[in-house]
């Protein structure tokens, strides 16, 4: 039994691929906020065009490391959330959080 992961190196033309890929989400990030401040459009964009969805140059292992990367960033994002709300403001708004919403719809 192995005692730790094997290295292997990656062919050239992986390197060229993820170096396009990850030059591109800068580039096309960079220009987007620039014209019409959406740059993250952009880069969804072009990790479908990259991915499985499009040509396939992505290997399916970086696809996964990247998803994960991503569930990991939201979860630091709803932290921070967290962390910068206000406990006054909280709970000066809890009791309106709390009551139900009155169905304002007639049924026919």
């Amino acid at each position: 039994m192995e005692s730790s992961l094997a290295y292997h190196e990656p062919h050239i033309t992986t390197i060229v691929i993820l170096c396009s890929f990850l030059l591109l989400l800068n580039i096309i990030n960079y220009a987007l906020d620039r014209i019409v401040y959406c740059g993250l459009i952009g880069q969804v964009l072009l990790g479908i065009a990259w991915g499985t969805p499009g040509f396939q140059w992505l290997e399916r292992d970086l696809e996964n490391a990247a998803m994960q990367l991503g569930y990991i960033g939201l979860l630091l994002i709803v932290y921070e959330g967290g962390l910068a709300t206000s406990f006054r403001s909280l709970k000066a708004t809890l009791f309106l959080h709390s009551q139900p919403v009155p169905h304002c719809v007639r049924q026919v």
